[in-house]
């Protein structure tokens, strides 16, 4: 039997993580250059959409910076061998894995929430280059995604932000999307969840058992749903950069075209809003 067919989400991460270097990358936002170009000038006294963002993107950093330090005990604590009587270092090991071994599925669950808040606050942000008579929902990325995936006809000027959307975030349907609606959320199907090491190596993934037989014998067949925080981090982080980009590119084709514009233009339009339309509508 093909593997695709019974294993879903993640493939394991089979090296040991360096988590003050994954930290790092987390921490560094993609969208900073985009944000302050589309927020500059702009009031802050009242939460708005590039607000909202950078709580969203702070939380979900903090979510990472609690759960991969614990994973990284947690995982050091599972190989641990005592010959005899514990060492000093190994009795520190295994009170940190104490204090923290309560936490560590509701840590994953708070990442795997902020990674979803994430992305709906990120799609929030491209109402403000996206523009055409049909628009997508700003605010929900599943309802974004989908306006993409079941529009027929070109999106436009905008036809590469589209084709990105309906073939590069695979990611966000598994495991984000279905482990967060179906076990996290909603009234979730009868399976096993536990917080396991995939080939025993480094990484502590969530695991979902799904019975997929028969009633007489549900257990004979499984699917086995993974997630990896890592590499959802990764998948995020790639989303972003590329959001980052496109974002970018539209804001300097704006800024390139502004500067051929004929001076005449309709009456009671504001210079920017006009100049705006005119690039991208």
């Amino acid at each position: 039997m093909d593997q695709s067919e019974y294993l879903l989400g993640h493939e394991p991460v089979i090296h040991r993580i360096n988590v003050r270097r994954e930290l790092d990358r987390i921490k560094v936002d993609p969208l900073g250059e985009l944000l302050s170009k589309l927020d500059a000038d702009k009031v802050k006294v009242l939460s708005g959409d590039f607000s909202r963002y950078r709580t969203a993107y702070w939380f979900y950093y903090l979510s990472y910076a609690r759960y991969l330090p614990e994973m990284s005990i947690a995982a050091r604590h599972e190989k641990m061998i005592p010959r005899g009587k514990y060492t000093e270092t190994q009795r520190k090991l295994a009170r940190s894995y104490l204090t923290i071994a309560p936490y560590l599925e509701f840590d994953f669950t708070n990442l795997l929430l902020h990674s979803r808040i994430l992305l709906d606050r990120t799609i929030a942000l491209s109402r403000s280059f996206l523009t055409g008579r049909k628009l997508p929902s700003f605010t929900s990325f599943n309802d974004h995604r989908k306006f993409f995936q079941k529009l027929k006809e070109p999106f436009g000027p905008h036809s590469a932000y589209a084709e990105y959307l309906r073939k590069n975030t695979d990611w966000f349907e598994m495991p984000l999307k279905f482990v967060r609606d179906k076990f996290i959320v909603h009234a979730s199907p009868q399976h096993m969840r536990f917080l396991g090491y995939p080939m025993a190596e480094w990484a502590l993934d969530l695991n979902i058992i799904l019975p997929d037989g028969t009633p007489e014998a549900p257990f004979q067949k499984v699917k086995v749903v993974r997630v990896n925080a890592l590499r959802l981090s990764l998948d995020i982080q790639g989303f972003l950069a590329w959001f980052a980009a496109y974002g970018m590119q539209i804001l300097a084709g704006a800024h390139n075209r502004s500067l051929q514009l004929s001076p005449k233009r309709p009456p009671g339009t504001v210079d920017a809003a006009w100049q705006f339309h005119s690039v991208l509508g």
